[in-house]
């Protein structure tokens, strides 16, 4: 594993202000160059500002006027938390208004932002790196669904080849054709041309015969289809970023939300915020007819975009252009780097842990993935000491499921989280997430679980007393495990707090281990 290590320097904060068609938003992060990063600070404030301009391209004056209050507001928080560093930027909305100068004056003069207007192609790329840095895209396609477009990309290699700004929006689609208190069946006809026929200026988004299309996406409207998923699979994680969401099951609400009004909508369909009952059906027709376009099944939602790919452009030096190299092992790395945990420890732990199950191999028959795991879990089973001693690894294994380690897929970080909680004691579990997981899942925690566990007792004392191991097998059932250590004195008390703790071992692994 390799990642960017640069010398750590002094904290730094940055906001950055996104004003959509739909919403206008605002994240704070903290962050070491290069280093460590954490958001501090998110606001979400619904503004509608493309309300009432399709018909003649003009930003209405009340939509302005909830803009500017909501940047007004912005702005009266970074300077509250005392944030210099504040990069302003617009999409879609002010992008096509006609009076797109007297708007940005208006800003300027009520908050002291010069905003940027973003065209199409730059919201595109930035999307696009947001999604990478997400979800470790390395080839497939990204949608980022607005409220006045879609940015569509192409990703080769884990960078974004191509990219294109569409006018499919949920709410210019929703002012253009769905504005009745009914769906009508000539309403979806008009919709489906529209969209069918914006697609068709995109030649590069079709099928690959002969090849599965992966597809990922972000955006109001599929955090929107999320929830709403979540709720009526009664999914055992809150996570956006990561999320798989099946195209039959989109085309499902589609269905039931054609025969329900606006308000019956907000009420009927849990999961879905009432603000956006109005525009979540044109906004699930985009999303379904892109992915029908390349032929995907489902979409991986990405819960960073626009807003996260202009903090990479910051955050990373200029050579990587924006794009973590190796994402998993930093979004590891940047966990222990945040909640802060004892190096020498951790590092000894995995060390250990690893030297065991290379020596194993032949027994347990895993491969890389799985050694990453008991990586990942060593480097994370104590940063829940930042919360306390006490029950520590139960802190641990809840942070790792609430940061979502972005690279990693549910199923890896539920394990990951688990191997966090069972460090210690207890007998492993895969429940409640046992919706994630696959039938040889509970064998593979518990053999990675009893690794984890013998290094943890094996740097009992924090000391990395013990300089090595060697397992050797006298027969099927017996195991013995040698330590080697790096004092005179030898690490009897790591050797007899392992040996009180070997039980898990013999379990899983169908053997007795005695420790020299």
């Amino acid at each position: 594993m390799r990642s960017i290590h640069p010398m750590k320097t002094s904290a730094r904060r940055i906001a950055i202000m996104d004003l959509g068609s739909n919403s206008a938003r605002l994240i704070v992060v903290e962050y070491f160059p290069g280093w460590s990063f954490r958001i501090i600070d998110e606001v979400s404030h619904r503004v509608r500002l493309s309300d009432g301009m399709y018909q003649d391209g003009m930003l209405q004056p009340s939509a302005m006027r909830r803009a500017v209050e909501a940047i007004k507001m912005f702005r009266a928080l970074c300077d509250t938390n005392g944030v210099k560093q504040i990069v302003p930027i617009a999409t879609a909305a002010v992008r096509d208004a006609k009076n797109q100068k007297e708007f940005l004056n208006q800003l300027m003069q009520a908050s002291r932002l010069q905003f940027q207007v973003l065209s199409g192609n730059e919201e595109a790329d930035l999307s696009a790196l947001g999604a990478i840095n997400g979800v470790g895209i390395r080839n497939g396609f990204v949608m980022d669904v607005g409220g006045g477009s879609t940015e569509i990309s192409e990703v080769r290699n884990g960078h974004n080849y191509q990219s294109v700004t569409t006018p499919l929006g949920a709410l210019r689609l929703t002012e253009l054709f769905l504005s009745g208190t009914a769906v009508r069946p000539k309403d979806m006809r008009n919709i489906h041309r529209y969209i069918s026929d914006a697609l068709k200026t995109v030649p590069w988004l079709q099928k690959s015969p002969g090849r599965r299309t992966s597809f990922f996406g972000l955006g109001g409207t599929l955090r929107a289809l999320v929830r709403i998923d979540r709720e009526y699979q009664s999914y055992p994680l809150e996570l956006m970023n990561g999320y798989e969401l099946p195209l039959r099951r989109i085309e499902e609400m589609i269905s039931h939300m054609m025969k329900l009004s606006v308000s019956e909508r907000a009420q009927r369909i849990h999961g879905l915020q009432a603000d956006r009952a109005d525009i979540i059906l044109a906004g699930a027709m985009i999303v379904t007819a892109i992915l029908k376009k390349v032929g995907a099944n489902r979409i991986i939602i990405s819960g960073q975009g626009v807003r996260e790919g202009v903090f990479y452009k910051r955050f990373l030096p200029e050579s990587t252009v924006g794009v973590i190299p190796c994402l998993r092992e930093f979004s590891v790395l940047n966990l222990t780097r945040v909640y802060g945990s004892k190096e020498n420890h951790t590092q000894q732990v995995a060390k250990l842990a690893l030297s065991l199950f290379d020596q194993l191999s032949d027994r347990h028959r895993y491969g890389s993935l799985e050694r990453e795991y008991l990586w990942a879990a060593a480097q994370l089973h104590d940063v829940g000491m930042v919360i306390d001693y006490y029950d520590h690894h139960e802190h641990s294994a809840y942070i790792v499921l609430h940061s979502g380690l972005p690279g990693y897929t549910h199923r890896e970080i539920a394990l990951i989280a688990l191997l966090c909680l069972y460090h210690r004691k207890g007998r492993p579990n895969l429940k409640p997430y046992s919706a994630l997981f696959r039938s040889d899942d509970l064998i593979r925690l518990k053999r990675l679980t009893a690794l984890l566990r013998l290094a943890e007792y094996l740097d009992r004392s924090g000391t990395q007393a013990v300089d090595g191991l060697v397992l050797s097998f006298e027969n099927r059932r017996n195991v013995r495990l040698r330590i080697q250590s790096r004092e005179k004195t030898g690490a009897y008390f790591e050797a007899w707090e392992a040996q009180r703790n070997a039980e898990l071992f013999n379990e899983s692994f169908g053997c007795r281990l005695e420790i020299t």
